[in-house]
């Protein structure tokens, strides 16, 4: 799509889309809760264009990252509008605006809202361009509109019979009536009925494409002329450069440039390999910080003085605080801590770049377009008009393709070379040693248990990062805005805060502690961790109450329905309520994150030097199921993920750097690891809810739980591997 500017009045949007071709073009309005009470949300510059051939286009700002969000979406136009399945294009924006940015206020894929956020929008505009292409068709055949049916990219007659000429006509050749007419302001949507779309497992739009190595990637992308970048970046994080010596590689083979960039240099070249040799090379020195001596264990003291600190404020209190202290019952009480982790996208960090004084173009597989729109302006002046980016597919995303500095350090070696586009790609070693991490984080609890073992208070103290205040979360505004008490930060505490156990008195606080590492959220950000810790002290209350972990956790789940929906049909799976099978272990745990509930138990075997993982069984209340098939896929997907993160994965930090580099010291599961995974979809008529994330949270402390009810062994702190011998 050739970039195009749009005014925020219906008339000139359609005037303007119009203007490259006859078509039918209907904006999205976005709707309460989302629309933020912007204009620009509500008309916005999304929307579904059908042309004279009766292609049917969509432009949506969610990039896709693999998890069949752009098949989904076109399930839900496809099914609204009655078009034919093989005639859905996905087109994503090349200019971030303040139409497409989602409630965080921005353009970024995050959060799971690819679906639950444009399902709605998507089948109001789809019924306002089905409801007008059949007041075409109704002028034009004299009929009355309500005899006539949307289906398969055709207006039918039906009373005529669908195949009669002359009775059945083409999207295409309506559009040009249809668009003269008035969009209407409340359409009526196809009742539940006819949605025969949605709710089936159908093949993904990119499976051919990536099956036949068509598919394009930020990687992938080739530009005339164009030349190769490979960073050199300071190995200590709050370091920057001190001065670097361009001729030390100015006479090696194929180098064009060495260029400044944050904490680094580029050096430019005729081939990346040319470019890494040469940067690999490169005669640099850096600043020495306060931070050069950093180390994990230093890290974990800072931690641990924040859960010993008397003067943290309550964030969240639910009944009396005193009650949480009380020593009238039994007392369990807990420390866990979890790693900092790094992403391991299999597509490595890139992206190329062509950028003059007037205008910058990027090629980028990326999650977050306005984070690159404000890197760019802030660093280089870039106004958001001189901006064009091209969203490719992305070779793995999971928070971690929300950054910028790769664009910046694209667009600033292009400038270095007059404006010729230049593809600068990371090593994975840059990935790893520079790049992103989840926060490390140590949680205490306090749980006071009555006669029936039941928790009638619970105290939880969280040390770490807030790492929302780099996204621009203020945490005492997200505290009013969310019924907090103070210093709320989604990206710490979701799943914690807002868990939905029904405890009578509950108070959560948060002692922040702020760290030199480059923080980014991790698939599932807060969930990820909050899940483990939270989901491990109620096995430990139920352990210590002497009941079953399943009878304990519905105890607490008075009017929770989605909640206990899950815990049952997961229940049924792995036959929870008979003698495991012999020599095997399991453990259950139940997260909500995102919309959605997810409940997990896996069933494991332990000897002495080994813990083997043999099924994971998973069900989801994710309202309703868009493609079946790929929530399936997601919560599989999510289950080897985070298996493979709980099992071996940290990242330790030594004199300021990290310590691991790549796959060797940072291990991704291997095939002969993964499990055998069973996913029960629970439908019970719940709002949308996420499937990229919610997978995450519950196996890590449904694994530990499994391996507590193996070994009496309980873990705390993750990775397994720190636990066992094999």
């Amino acid at each position: 799509m050739k970039p195009q500017r749009f005014s925020m009045t219906r008339r000139a949007f359609l005037a303007g889309a119009v203007a490259t071709g006859v078509a039918l073009v209907v904006p999205l309005r976005l709707s309460a809760p989302w629309a933020q009470q912007r204009e620009a949300a509500r008309i916005s510059q999304a929307y579904i264009r059908i042309d004279a051939s009766g292609r049917v286009t969509f432009v949506l700002p969610t990039s896709e990252m693999g998890q069949g969000t752009h098949t989904g979406q076109a399930q839900i136009l496809a099914e609204e509008l009655g078009a034919d399945w093989s005639s859905i294009t996905v087109e994503m924006p090349t200019q971030p605006a303040p139409a497409y940015r989602i409630p965080s206020g921005q353009m970024r894929s995050v959060g799971s809202f690819g679906i639950r956020l444009w399902h709605d929008p998507l089948r109001r505009a789809a019924a306002q361009a089905r409801e007008m292409l059949t007041q075409a068709a109704a002028t034009r055949l004299g009929v009355e509109p309500a005899t006539l049916q949307a289906e398969d990219g055709f207006i039918v007659h039906v009373a005529s019979g669908r195949r009669l000429p002359g009775r059945r006509l083409p999207f295409g050749e309506l559009v040009e009536d249809a668009a003269a007419l008035p969009i209407p302001e409340e359409p009526t949507l196809r009742p539940d009925g006819e949605r025969t779309l949605t709710g089936r497992t159908v093949p993904r739009l990119d499976t051919p494409l990536k099956v036949t190595g068509k598919a394009v990637f930020g990687v992938d992308v080739e530009r005339e002329g164009m030349l190769y970048g490979a960073a050199r970046l300071a190995p200590v994080f709050s370091a920057d450069v001190e001065g670097f010596d361009e001729s030390s590689v100015s006479g090696m083979p194929g180098v064009v440039a060495v260029v400044r960039v944050p904490r680094g240099a580029v050096v430019v070249a005729d081939s990346w390999w040319q470019a890494k040799q040469a940067a690999d090379a490169l005669d640099i020195t850096f600043t020495q910080t306060s931070a050069d001596t950093l180390s994990t264990d230093a890290i974990n003291t800072l931690l641990r003085e924040g859960l010993d600190r008397t003067d943290v404020p309550v964030t969240t209190l639910r009944g009396e605080a005193e009650a949480t202290l009380s020593t009238n019952g039994q007392v369990v009480e807990a420390e866990y801590s979890v790693p900092l982790l790094t992403h391991m996208c299999m597509e490595p960090i890139n992206c190329t770049a062509e950028s003059t004084e007037e205008r910058t173009e990027l090629w980028i597989g990326t999650q977050g377009q306005d984070v690159i729109r404000m890197t760019l302006e802030s660093a280089m002046q870039v106004r958001a008009e001189q901006l064009f980016i091209n969203t490719t597919y992305l070779g793995g995303g999971f928070g971690r393709k929300t950054h910028g500095e790769i664009a910046l350090q694209a667009a600033l070696a292009s400038r270095a070379v007059g404006g010729r586009p230049v593809k600068v790609l990371w090593a994975r070693e840059d990935d790893v040693r520079q790049g992103q991490y989840r926060q490390t984080m140590m949680c205490r609890f306090r749980a006071v248990l009555d006669d029936a073992g039941n928790i009638t208070g619970m105290r939880i103290r969280l040390a770490g990062p807030q790492m929302g205040r780099a996204y621009g979360f203020d945490p005492e505004q997200m505290a009013q805005a969310t019924g907090n008490l103070a210093n709320f930060d989604p990206f710490s505490l979701g799943g914690l805060s807002d868990m939905r156990y029904v405890i009578p008195n509950f108070v959560v606080e948060h002692a922040v502690v702020d760290l030199p590492i480059p923080l980014c959220p991790w698939r599932a950000i807060a969930h990820t961790f909050n899940g483990f810790f939270f989901e491990s002290f109620m096995d430990e209350c139920a352990a210590a109450a002497g009941r079953d972990p399943l009878a304990f956790r519905r105890s607490h789940c008075a009017g929770q329905t989605r909640m206990l929906a899950v815990l049952d049909r997961v229940a049924e799976m792995s036959r929870w309520n008979e003698p495991a099978p012999e020599g095997v272990s399991r453990g259950l745990a139940v997260v909500e994150s995102y919309g959605s509930y997810v409940a997990q138990v896996v069933e494991a075997r332990a000897d002495d030097r080994d813990f083997h993982v043999e099924r994971v069984h998973v069900a989801i209340d994710c309202g309703r199921a868009i493609n079946p098939g790929q929530v399936e896929a997601q919560m599989e997907g999510s289950v080897v993920d985070a298996l493979g993160a709980a099992l071996s994965q940290k990242v330790t930090i030594r004199d300021g750097r990290a310590e691991q580099s790549n796959f060797h010291d940072y291990a991704l599961l291997r095939i002969g690891e993964a499990p055998s995974v069973s996913v029960g979809i629970v439908e019970i008529g719940s709002p949308l809810g996420g499937v990229g994330e919610p997978g995450i949270p519950p196996l890590a402390p449904a694994l530990a739980n499994a391996m507590f009810a193996a070994t009496r062994q309980r873990v705390r702190h993750l990775p397994l591997a720190d636990h066992v011998q094999g």
